[in-house]
């Protein structure tokens, strides 16, 4: 491709225009059942035992080096955010999407108090 073409306008219309049916002749790209199982092996990768086990390993490590005053505190508390962001992923978007369900649906429980 020249660089006159590269910086066309049209000819990155056309070729957006392009993709974009290429995307809708392709509907298994599309489709949420390759996301679902993407997020699935993800997950299951973060969650298996030898992973477990490496972050089961830090937090002794950090909690020993904390009782011995050889840890910067900052390092603690990156390792212990870090173990519950992993760890605790699917349990807090669990928790934010039940709650914000059941607000949606009751949104006078909410101010019940105020009179």
């Amino acid at each position: 491709m020249t660089q006159a073409l590269r910086h066309d306008p049209l000819t990155r219309h056309i070729l957006a225009l392009a993709v974009l049916c290429g995307f809708l002749l392709a509907p298994e790209l599309a489709s949420a059942n390759v996301l679902d199982n993407f997020g699935n092996a993800l997950l299951g990768i973060l969650n298996n035992t030898f992973l477990r086990a490496i972050a089961i390993v830090a937090v002794i490590a950090a909690g020993l080096l904390a009782l011995g005053g050889r840890i910067q505190w900052m390092a603690f508390i990156s390792v212990m955010i870090a173990v519950v962001i992993i760890f605790g992923s699917a349990g807090i978007v669990d928790y934010i999407r039940d709650n914000s369900a059941t607000a949606a649906l009751a949104p006078a429980a909410v101010v019940a108090g105020i009179a």
